[in-house]
């Protein structure tokens, strides 16, 4: 029940982020958000809890991300009146996967045997624009048992480029 009403209130901040064309902007807060009560539990407890009035957790809320735009603020305000504030990690998620699926961007995630440098990221992204038809934000992970090349995973789609990838094929190959 919390994810669908998370999925709500995210879908209204966004319709509201681009009526006021800021839609980067609560981006970067929401994302603060989320990042801010995952790292810190006792702000996550506190959120939680059903003993600290309602008051006290927006003036937390507020106080902690007070640099945040004021439409953020307004859900804060909003989430709490509505008894609701044990949901913002949740809304923030939310909103930015529906802002990911608005921008045409998706999660990557990149392994390779060394660290990829800025020019192979950018190869590796065009390739799996070419496949997906999106960009991609990439979280590059080593494991040098791949031996060289990349395996790239998106959703639920993988594309195996390396060299044991290659090799395992081949031997398949040999053995059929």
């Amino acid at each position: 029940m919390s994810r669908r009403a998370a999925h709500r209130y995210a879908k209204a901040i966004i319709e509201l982020a681009q009526e006021h064309d800021n839609l980067d902007a609560i981006y970067e807060d929401m994302d603060l958000v989320y990042n801010t009560i995952a790292r810190n539990h006792e702000l996550k407890a506190m959120l939680r809890s059903p003993v600290i009035k309602l008051s006290t957790k927006l003036a937390v809320v507020a106080d902690v991300f007070k640099q945040t735009n004021a439409l953020v603020q307004d859900l804060f305000k909003i989430l709490t009146d509505n008894n609701r504030i044990d949901i913002l990690m949740l809304v923030a998620d939310e909103y930015m996967d529906a802002y990911k699926d608005i921008k045409h961007i998706q999660e990557a995630e990149v392994i390779t045997a060394v660290p990829l440098t800025p020019e192979v990221e950018a190869k590796v992204n065009d390739k799996i624009k070419a496949v997906t038809g999106y960009t991609a934000t990439i979280d590059n992970l080593i494991d040098a048992s791949i031996l060289g090349g990349f395996i790239f995973k998106v959703k639920d789609l993988q594309y195996n480029a390396s060299a044991r990838g290659n090799l395992n094929a081949l031997k398949r190959e040999f053995l059929n």
